[in-house]
């Protein structure tokens, strides 16, 4: 599609979502993973109406109506058609599901635009209300801290716009007015890695677990595929400088490694590598943010000093879905463990409920995991904790190749873990879910079926 199709269909979705859309109510989109996303959220804006993305795996995903509900959607855009609701809208004597109702009078005003869902890496999705100064402030800073892109770079795609990553991304690339070329979404294949360089794709976005299956499969980024690609933004987390060498030994472009989250619109820091940051660091926050470190009480921690990190940024959300707006200006703060240093580089050491203490050791569950993925044979790895006590071993459940002899795999596995002891079970499965943005899901889940054996 050419940028004037795009708009044009856009104002022509627009004037179908004004008519049948009320002003206080939201509109549901379902990413199929084609322009019609893209589309519709450009729409959405043209119409002055809010729009939910909907974190669901497509139009016979069980929950989509009812998340639909629960966001007071009355139609649900799928494929760039506009399909009902089965069912009313929550009662909402507050009104705080207007998505009028921003962040109040004053300078800090501004209307609710989207809801973007969180990640649901261990509970439930948290819809994230987000205002027009949230998405413009977030955006703006991105454009000003990220060096700029040529007239002939590409996008090349793969993350929902449903995401917060994908969103901005995506964004980022209509501000620039840059070709967005839609990948499909999954694990990567030959079939991808070909699209590559057949659309001439010069800029790439994903997460670490993406890079390391594109490894496991023999795809080297740089090297046998993508060679055009020159600049490659990584968010997630969980991956240091050592391992992106080792995932990229042939890539000789540009690498922006990124941190944020859904509740300021999406990323609060970046480090562009060899730009002088500390190694293995997310590096300073992004302009008109400030990032510093609290103990679990609120008292902010020195340099080096590892506690929780927390965020102050126009980039803010105005509240969760359903929930009492939070106070204009107030800083935000975060599940996450990291520390800065005497310069401001920011470092992420995990989520809380994924850093442990075991032996007198700081162990990451992230870093562990990402260990074991190195092992040939192994295509996926979950860690857990059987309790969140001190010195508490764990189970790894462990997604093998079809052909891996399963007890020398496990002889290996064991060998490479450190701290020695720390897991007491491996247990060879036949899946392991993941989030929407490829993070391990470490909720229970009872789509998981386990299989092989228990060692």
């Amino acid at each position: 599609m050419s940028r004037g199709e795009v708009w044009e269909q856009a104002a022509t979705l627009a004037r179908s979502i004004a008519l049948q859309v009320p002003p206080d109510h939201r509109i549901g989109l379902v990413d199929t993973q084609d322009p019609s996303g893209i589309v519709g959220i450009l729409a959405a804006f043209i119409a002055g109406r809010s729009v939910a993305l909907l974190p669901v795996s497509g139009v016979n995903d069980p929950d989509l109506q009812d998340l639909a509900r629960e966001a007071r959607c009355p139609v649900i855009l799928v494929g760039g058609m506009l399909e009902p609701v089965t069912g009313p809208s929550p009662d909402d004597p507050l009104g705080l599901l207007d998505p009028t109702a921003g962040l109040g009078p004053g300078p800090e005003a501004s209307p609710e635009v989207m809801v973007l869902y969180t990640s649901e890496t261990t509970c439930k999705a948290r819809g994230v209300r987000l205002s027009s100064r949230n998405v413009a402030s977030n955006l703006s800073a991105m454009l000003r801290f990220t060096a700029p892109w040529a007239p002939t770079d590409r996008l090349g795609q793969i993350l929902l716009v449903t995401h917060s990553f994908g969103l901005s991304m995506a964004l980022l690339a209509l501000a620039r007015e840059n070709p967005i070329v839609l990948l499909g979404d999954g694990p990567p294949t030959r079939r991808l890695a070909s699209a590559f360089d057949l659309n001439e794709v010069t800029v790439f976005a994903c997460v670490p677990y993406f890079l390391r299956l594109m490894a496991h499969r023999g795809l080297n980024l740089g090297g046998d595929c993508a060679h055009d690609v020159r600049t490659l933004y990584v968010a997630g987390g969980g991956v240091t400088d050592a391992e992106l060498l080792t995932l990229l030994p042939d890539y000789r472009g540009e690498v922006y490694l990124m941190y944020g989250f859904t509740e300021a619109t999406a990323g609060v820091a970046v480090r562009r590598m060899g730009d002088g940051a500390a190694s293995d660091s997310v590096g300073l926050h992004l302009p008109e943010t400030y990032i510093d470190v609290v103990s679990p009480e609120g008292i902010v921690q020195r340099p080096g000093s590892e506690g929780f990190i927390r965020a102050s940024t126009p980039s803010l959300m105005i509240g969760y879905l359903g929930e009492v707006p939070r106070m204009p200006g107030s800083p935000f703060v975060t599940t996450d463990l990291g520390m800065t240093d005497v310069c401001g580089n920011v470092s992420i050491i995990g989520r809380d409920s994924e850093v442990m203490n075991f032996r007198g050791n700081r162990v990451s569950v992230v870093s562990v995991e990402a260990t074991v993925m190195q092992i040939t044979a192994v295509l996926d790895a979950q860690l857990k904790p059987y309790s969140r006590v001190e010195d508490a071993r764990c189970s790894l459940r462990v997604l093998a190749h079809p052909d891996a002899h399963l007890g020398e795999l496990r002889r290996e596995i064991l060998g490479t873990i450190t701290p020695k002891g720390l897991v007491r079970e491996i247990t060879f499965v036949q899946t392991l879910e993941r989030t929407r943005s490829g993070k391990p899901l470490r909720q229970a889940s009872p789509k998981e079926r386990l299989g092989g054996s228990a060692a």
